[in-house]
């Protein structure tokens, strides 16, 4: 009795003539040379089919990735930031509550957004804001009385809402709706007189607690001023 070879696949052996017992050596190589051929063709269509999936797999990443997400800022880090600067330290030092320089004035309004319109000029103010603030807390001469810990979460944070809200300097508007020129060169005035009283002032407790105020009265006017589409709510 002839034994016939064995293939796993019933498929490619119906496709391929199986060789009588009488069959000759050519015959037979004939046979394994076509079922061969027959094995190949399908592995190739198999892999075939596994790239296709997997190369849809990935445009379907790709067009997730690729879709706009909100460009706002994030509200609740915003008000973490106020509260660590609020609570970093003590009562203003009794020495310092007549040190508050006349010439320094927040412009509040290069902060407001009072419509829709003004929206994307207000939020890049306000990414300006932090910006400023990020430098001007990177000193090494902070007073001592103030609260180490929470001055390193403060700082976390703002580098944090940097970070996250750097999308809002891409915006693209009409340049009738972006009035962030205007908002922008009122506000580095404002914090180079900051900069500034520290130096003069050599970074003393009550210079110190000029900035902190002045910070913390620019933070509150964002959070409670601003309209709800401002803000990104997580």
């Amino acid at each position: 009795m002839q034994i016939l070879p064995h293939v796993g696949d019933d498929a490619s052996q119906s496709a391929v003539g199986r060789p009588s017992a009488g069959s000759s050596v050519g015959q037979l190589k004939s046979y394994f040379e076509e079922l061969e051929e027959k094995l190949r063709v399908k592995t190739s269509l198999r892999m075939a089919f596994q790239c296709l999936s997997w190369i849809s797999i990935l445009l379907c990443i790709a067009q997730v990735s690729s879709m706009p997400t909100k460009c706002q800022l994030q509200q609740t880090l915003m008000a973490k930031t106020h509260n660590l600067l609020e609570t970093m330290t003590g009562p203003v030092p009794l020495q310092c509550l007549d040190d508050i320089p006349v010439e320094i004035k927040s412009p509040t309004w290069a902060l407001q957004s009072n419509n829709s319109k003004q929206d994307v000029g207000a939020a890049k103010a306000v990414y300006k804001s932090l910006m400023k603030v990020s430098s001007l807390m990177e000193s090494d001469s902070f007073p001592q009385s103030w609260d180490a810990d929470k001055l390193v979460k403060f700082q976390i944070i703002v580098d944090r809402q940097i970070e996250e809200s750097e999308c809002i300097t891409r915006i693209k508007t009409q340049k009738e709706e972006d009035d962030f020129a205007v908002r922008d060169a009122a506000l580095t005035d404002y914090f180079d007189k900051l900069e500034k009283l520290l130096k003069e002032k050599e970074f003393s407790v009550c210079a110190w607690e000029v900035v902190r105020r002045e910070v913390l009265s620019v933070l509150q006017f964002i959070l409670v001023e601003n309209s709800n589409n401002f803000w990104l709510t997580v």
